[in-house]
């Protein structure tokens, strides 16, 4: 009797550990088929976005509310500091439809080679507009100049928008282009970790500076990565 006891408890286990396995392969299965296709969602925005970089602006954007690096940031600008989650699979095919109403907005470009970056920028700073790209974070910002801000999402996915920020090492290069065909060079000096509440990152600078943040994590928190690079 105990022997038929043992051996259906055991039939019991294995049934339920197989139940239990399949349930785990189809979950796990449905999320990497999301994952696919938020990669090339944000694949073709991002195509998008750097062929409207290599066009001539030939018309004025519409500037989002920011504010200058002498100002006590305003809730806009803790957009790239404050909480942030990492965009929906469906808010992103949201924007890859609207990129027309953005297009102008689209200052150049920004590649970190040892990350295989290259994404467009966009003036203005919003969690929408932080959908199309990396996004500036100050008024009146001119590459190669002052402090140069950018924020971008850590989208969870190795090589798309900022997710691989916390990758960069010192030394390395940075090159921004704007629409006219300009290039500017910055070498990495810094990586730090800060609070969302530290907005020193934000500080005007002596020299041309490059300043780059996204969260340390795809899904809500309150930590920052930053990147600090020199115009060379």
């Amino acid at each position: 009797m105990r022997k038929w006891i043992g051996k259906k408890q055991n039939k019991v286990f294995v049934g339920v550990i197989g139940i239990l396995s399949i349930t785990l392969f189809f979950f796990l299965f449905h999320e990497q088929g999301r994952i696919n296709q938020t990669k090339q969602v944000i694949e073709e925005t991002n195509q998008s976005g750097l062929e409207e970089a290599e066009k001539p602006k030939t018309t004025q954007s519409s500037k989002a509310d920011v504010v200058t690096g002498a100002e006590e940031p305003e809730s806009s600008t803790r957009v790239a500091l404050a909480d942030g989650e990492r965009p929906t699979l469906e808010t992103l095919q949201d924007a890859q439809a609207s990129f027309s109403e953005v297009a102008d907005d689209v200052l150049g470009s920004i590649e970190i080679p040892s990350i295989q970056l290259n994404m467009p920028i966009l003036e203005g700073i919003s969690y929408e507009r932080m959908l199309y790209g990396a996004v500036t974070v100050l008024e009146n910002q001119t590459m190669g100049q002052g402090n140069y801000v950018l924020a971008a999402h850590n989208a969870g996915v190795d090589g798309l928008m900022f997710s691989s920020l916390g990758n960069v090492a010192v030394g390395e290069t940075i090159t921004l282009q704007d629409r006219s065909g300009h290039a500017y060079t910055y070498k990495v000096k810094e990586q730090r970790h800060v609070n969302m509440t530290d907005t020193s990152v934000l500080d005007i600078t002596r020299k041309p500076t490059l300043t780059l943040i996204t969260c340390d994590q795809a899904t809500k928190t309150t930590g920052r990565i930053v990147v600090i690079a020199e115009l060379v």
